[in-house]
């Protein structure tokens, strides 16, 4: 969360197949679900790895696939999805790691595609859920971006959903009359293949009006919403090494705390007092101010701060860098001016990076907690 330091502060169309994604395994009913949503970062991932706990945990067969990735990494020689991989290791999964993600975009992929030398994707993505799906009782099918995303390769999300003959649990993020003009959209192109929705990180501010008014308008629309997931300061940090990386920054001090992570960004720009005010009211918070406001960066040292970001390619004196360094307060110079800083990092504060276990642990816990899985399950038919 972002503060301020300053002076006042396709077309619809009729789906015509079966509705229900269900197949016999070995005389047993199988659960295809597919979880996206309208737009990208909007807790897929996390629901993922919270639906397929809570499946394991009740003594269901989990499968995971992740048709689409956009984070190349190699395992084992294999190349798939960093996030693919990592799920996989949370859910303790034993299907070979070349079947977690079929297609993973790199630059000879993009290259090839433009060029229209990109062909079978589909089938690619079957194989490897014929593969993954053997002797499972439920398989989870992890959306890349939005459900428009791989339209490129003719594998978007709603083309997989159709292929794999999937239900679709959505996952976004509340935002105003958008959130429910996409959700209707969606749910026009899906119709009963869209099994309801769940609305995540809703700030306190909204909470009523999500209860009184979003949540029974959509169950009148024949969308079920499972579940209603306030927003957390935790998953909404930022570990300080990704600030580095992301600002292209310059540590002076302390980078054995480089994976501590910030919940707020404050701007440092007006009176001392009034600053040391606002970071003594915020925890966990990171100082975004200008490499020349020496006063404010030993203010924000002094009430340890988790982080100093000084901006304008200005680096401090020796004094500000000894007490951070007593502190334990790391500090980063970076070239981008304040403005440009405080847009990174609230971009960054969207973006889950699965690696931060802290953050993973709570939004698993979060969706364990807030997600009415007796209501899911019996929507998916699962005993």
């Amino acid at each position: 969360m972002l503060y301020a330091l300053c002076a006042m502060r396709y077309a619809p169309c009729a789906l015509r197949y079966a509705p229900c994604a269900l197949r016999y395994e070995g005389g047993k009913r199988m659960v295809t679900l597919y979880v996206g949503s309208t737009k990208g970062y909007s807790g897929k991932n996390l629901t993922v790895m919270g639906l397929g706990q809570r499946c394991l945990r009740d003594g269901l067969k989990v499968g995971y696939l992740k048709p689409f990735g956009r984070l190349p990494i190699k395992v084992n020689g294999a190349l798939t999805d960093k996030d693919a991989w990592f799920i996989h290791q949370v859910l303790m999964l034993k299907d070979p790691v070349e079947t977690l993600c079929p297609v993973v975009m790199t630059h000879d992929l993009m290259v090839e595609g433009c060029r229209g030398e990109c062909a079978g994707f589909d089938l690619k993505i079957l194989k490897a859920f014929e593969a993954v799906s053997k002797g499972k009782d439920v398989v989870l099918i992890g959306g890349a971006g939005k459900l428009e995303s791989g339209k490129f390769f003719n594998i978007s999300g709603y083309d997989i959903i159709e292929k794999l003959n999937a239900r679709v649990l959505l996952v976004d993020c509340y935002e105003r009359e958008f959130y429910l003009d996409a959700v209707l959209d969606a749910h026009g192109r899906l119709g009963e293949r869209l099994v309801g929705v769940i609305l995540n990180s809703v700030q306190a501010g909204y909470v009523e009006k999500i209860e009184d008014l979003i949540i029974p308008f959509l169950e009148r629309k024949g969308i079920p919403v499972f579940g209603s997931l306030p927003y957390d300061a935790v998953l909404g940090s930022v570990m300080i090494a990704d600030i580095v990386e992301a600002c292209a920054g310059d540590v002076l001090c302390c980078r054995n705390k480089l994976d501590n992570l910030v919940e707020h960004f404050l701007i440092g720009g007006m009176q001392v007092d009034r600053a040391l005010e606002y970071i003594r009211k915020t925890r966990n918070n990171a100082v975004i101010v200008g490499g020349d406001r020496a006063d404010i960066q030993l203010a924000a040292v002094e009430a340890t701060t988790q982080c100093l970001i000084l901006t304008g390619n200005l680096y401090p004196n020796e004094i500000v860098i000894s007490r951070a360094e007593m502190r334990g307060v790391p500090i980063v110079v970076v070239r981008d001016d304040t403005y440009s800083v405080a847009k990174k990092v609230e971009e960054l504060s969207r973006k889950l990076r699965l690696r931060e276990k802290e953050k993973v642990y709570c939004g698993i816990r979060l969706i364990e907690e807030r997600v009415n899985f007796k209501r899911l399950y019996e929507a998916l038919g699962i005993s």
